[in-house]
């Protein structure tokens, strides 16, 4: 009967705790006294085996007892330190993803079971909410049941809920990991905005390279040739006035080109391009091109079929795009060997589509340089170009064909040269 007695004191010390175990050992005690014990129904011992058996079991069921709530508490903790190893892991892990501190916040209410989190920044006009998690997430610290300063007038606003003391230490992590987040986040943000603050430096100063000289060249040409013609002491032939008059129309559409593009690129770099999609034909917007060059396209060979389909692009775009890639050509290509402008049909991936390709035979571009050719403000400068423009027309290019939903590549000419190549879906195509 003491066997059974000591088992259930060992029940209750798992169950209750060591003090509802005492209770069960001295229970146990006085009912083995009270029923087992000669005399019975007296608590009273007359055999000193028996007062013996009594006592070594009451100290055994106590020592039990003690030993057995120590288990319980050391396992209990180990839940615990599990449950926080568990959790400060999947903090560490959405520290590693954009948009953390929202992450953080979401997993700090589950984890402790809060119903909203939120992080607010104390401004000279009052408090402004920088995250939030959950309904009703407190805009002020008065608004919540617990806080934590955070560091750089940063608050951590917890509401809906209550701590028990075994959290404060974890509760303490999260918010210093929540402030290494937060940090990070606002270091990310100036880091944008210095690095669009050096692009945009970069830019203005390729922008006034140009001005200074792509935009003088030209003017100083018409300046010349308007202040030969208003010469009243010289007699200029007719083919000399002629001459002047070429200059001044060739500089002049020069120059419009070149403020064209200025404008153009612009408009990419802002994203503020206004595409209207839809069916286009492919050799009146070739033709449009070529046109729209003058002079200089004038020995471009056209060689699209009748029989090509409609592209989904914007027109205006697509021309513009063109122009640029025959006239960058254009300028590249020797005299010997005109630019020919090709399109084709092709399927890729059940998908139709049409290439139209920009074919030089000039020196080409290296594997290298393909990418670098597309920055704004860069030319790739060999012996045989003019030099002319300001190195914005294939970045202009590229900017319109992906507006468009388009791609634009480069390939190398069979026997030397540069092919540009502008792929557009076909009209009806499940385009991607």
């Amino acid at each position: 009967m003491l066997l059974l007695y000591l088992v259930l004191a060992m029940v209750v010390a798992l169950v209750g705790g060591v003090l509802p175990a005492g209770v069960a050992v001295l229970g146990g005690f006085l009912l083995a006294n009270w029923y087992f014990t000669p005399p019975y129904h007296q608590l009273s011992i007359t055999d000193g085996d028996n007062a013996l058996a009594l006592v070594v079991y009451a100290i055994a069921a106590g020592i039990v007892a003690l030993l057995v709530d120590r288990v319980g508490r050391s396992r209990l903790r180990a839940a615990r330190l599990q449950a926080e190893a568990e959790a400060l892991a999947a903090l560490a892990g959405s520290l590693a993803r954009p948009g953390s501190v929202g992450d953080m916040l979401g997993q700090l209410r589950s984890t402790f079971g809060f119903r909203a989190a939120s992080l607010i920044h104390r401004t000279s006009g009052g408090w402004d909410v920088l995250v939030a998690s959950g309904p009703a997430a407190p805009s002020r610290p008065d608004d919540a049941d617990i806080h934590r300063d955070l560091g750089r007038d940063v608050t951590l606003a917890l509401a809906g809920g209550q701590l028990t003391g075994g959290d404060e230490r974890l509760l303490n992590s999260f918010a210093a990991q929540l402030a290494a987040a937060n940090e990070r986040e606002r270091l990310q943000v100036e880091a944008v905005r210095a690095a669009d603050l050096a692009a945009a430096n970069t830019l203005r100063a390729a922008l006034l390279q140009a001005v200074s000289h792509d935009l003088r060249t030209p003017l100083a040409s018409i300046k010349a040739s308007i202040s030969s013609l208003r010469q009243r002491d010289i007699a200029w032939p007719p083919d000399a006035r002629e001459e002047f008059e070429a200059t001044i129309e060739q500089e002049t559409d020069r120059l419009g080109r070149i403020i064209g593009n200025l404008l153009d690129m612009s408009r990419v770099q802002a994203a503020a391009l206004a595409v209207e999609l839809g069916p286009v034909g492919v050799e009146e917007v070739v033709v449009g091109a070529v046109a729209s060059l003058g002079g200089d396209g004038r020995a471009v060979v056209v060689d699209v079929p009748d029989a090509m389909p409609d592209v989904v692009a914007d027109a205006p775009l697509l021309e513009r795009a063109l122009a640029n890639l025959v006239g960058n050509a254009v300028r590249y290509a020797p005299a010997d060997a005109p630019v020919r402008v090709r399109a084709g049909e092709i399927v890729i991936d059940g998908r139709g589509r049409v290439d139209i390709s920009v074919i030089d035979r000039g020196p080409g571009i290296r594997p290298a340089d393909r990418e670098l050719v597309f920055q704004p403000f860069q030319r790739v400068v060999d012996h045989q170009a003019d030099g002319r423009g300001v190195g914005l027309g294939l970045a202009i290019a590229r900017g319109f064909v992906e507006a468009m939903g388009g791609e634009l590549a480069i390939e190398d000419t069979p026997g030397g040269g540069t092919t540009m190549v502008v792929g557009l879906p076909v009209v009806g195509s499940d385009a991607p």
